[in-house]
């Protein structure tokens, strides 16, 4: 019973690990068409959830190409991101 307790926790882990670094694939990608990567990492670590969630908003209604799922994910990660996270602060 430890041992598929053990397992499936490895499991979520992993598979949290590789969700957050496609969100952060995702985000360098489709948010360097109009800012370098290094306007955003100056800027995590330094604003709220809601702050980074109004901000994704606002650059979908100007042109950026995000689905409402993406822009959540994007929001999410880049509240939650530390300032130098790679892959999108390298």
């Amino acid at each position: 019973m430890f041992i598929v307790v053990g397992l499936y926790s490895l499991l979520m882990v992993v598979s949290m690990v590789y969700a957050q670094a496609g969100v952060a694939k995702l985000t360098a990608e489709r948010c360097s068409r109009c800012h370098s990567t290094a306007r955003l990492c100056d800027k995590l670590g330094n604003r709220s959830a809601e702050v980074w969630q109004q901000t994704v908003k606002r650059m979908v209604s100007n042109g950026a190409t995000l689905s409402t799922d993406e822009a959540t994910s994007v929001a999410d990660y880049l509240s939650t991101a530390k300032p130098g996270s790679k892959p999108l602060c390298q």
